[in-house]
């Protein structure tokens, strides 16, 4: 790897397509251009879930906007650790719930945090200086 990981051709393609992906769901969850989810009926904890986050009036919308902030910067190529950083909450949560709640989309959760990880290992010593 080079010193820079935007100079590496892999990391600059998973950065612009995994920017590009987390921009377009961002954009999707405001405008319901398409469906998500794979057509499967959703187990009930995931409806009641959804609802609440609905329900508070300003959650849903801040994870959609934080979506496609992060990953509108991890795409850009020069603001991608501070991308990385916005969207690993995000991550985190997508993982947790497709693992608890509706394992359907486990394997596209999984995927998501492997070239998460990725990413921020290749952006590593961008990272250096926070953890002391």
């Amino acid at each position: 790897m080079t010193d820079r990981p935007s100079e590496n051709k892999l990391v600059l393609g998973l950065q612009v397509l995994f920017g590009a992906f987390f921009a377009l769901m961002g954009l999707n969850g405001f405008f319901s251009w398409f469906e998500v989810g794979g057509g499967e009926e959703p187990p009930e904890a995931a409806i009641t879930f959804f609802t609440g986050m609905g329900a508070t009036g300003y959650l849903w919308p801040l994870v959609q906007a934080t979506q496609v902030v992060g990953g509108l910067l991890i795409a850009s190529g020069r603001w991608t650790a501070l991308g990385l950083l916005v969207l690993t909450p995000v991550l985190v949560n997508i993982f947790c719930f497709h693992y608890f709640v509706d394992p359907n989309g486990l394997a596209m959760a999984a995927v998501l945090a492997a070239i998460h990880l990725f990413l921020v290992w290749s952006h590593r010593l961008t990272f250096k200086p926070l953890l002391g």
